[in-house]
């Protein structure tokens, strides 16, 4: 190792001196570079403040939503959602039926939970599966025995249908999700 290196700072008494002097120029109140540490000093604690309450108020605003489409349902399989909103399960819908053959429309869902419990009574969802449902034709179950997970929360997705989730009330903000509003 060269100790003869001409890069590394000198330390004198000038220097010292001019060090010593910023110092007292920073911690003595009135001073220009005080003010300058004050006002740094308060930035870098009201600034995260505010944005800690701006972000707790959009969370309780964001908290709860209505259910704004009553025609269709997302049965979750599993409480899991990624970025893009997809989710292991299905999507139901209620058809109102004809005795003439032609297409009587869908109807709303008023219990959407009591609409996923009878999809999942119906083995219709799996959450063992890596898409949330059953493999193929035959592993329905036409009797409705079938055990359905306890509890089911009520969420609401962000197009605003209402989302039935595996899982206690923590779920929904859990995945991002609003609880339904009463």
């Amino acid at each position: 190792m060269n100790t003869n290196d001409d890069s590394r700072p000198v330390f004198n008494e000038a220097r010292s001196a001019s060090m010593r002097a910023m110092l007292v120029d920073v911690a003595e109140i009135g001073t220009t570079q005080n003010r300058r540490f004050r006002v740094a000093q308060r930035a870098w604690t009201v600034v995260p403040a505010a944005l800690l309450v701006i972000g707790l108020s959009a969370g309780m605003f964001f908290a709860t939503q209505p259910v704004t489409d009553q025609y269709s349902v997302a049965c979750f399989a599993r409480a899991e959602l990624d970025w893009r909103g997809a989710f292991p399960g299905t999507t139901g819908a209620s058809l109102i039926g004809t005795t003439d053959g032609s297409d009587g429309g869908s109807s709303p869902i008023t219990d959407a939970i009591a609409f996923c419990s009878d999809l999942w009574a119906q083995h219709a969802l799996d959450a063992s599966s890596p898409n949330g449902t059953p493999p193929g034709p035959g592993y329905e179950d036409r009797t409705f025995s079938h055990p359905v997970p306890s509890p089911l929360t009520e969420c609401v997705m962000k197009n605003g249908t209402a989302a039935v989730i595996p899982g206690g009330p923590d779920v929904c903000s859990r995945l991002g999700l609003a609880s339904k509003s009463q």
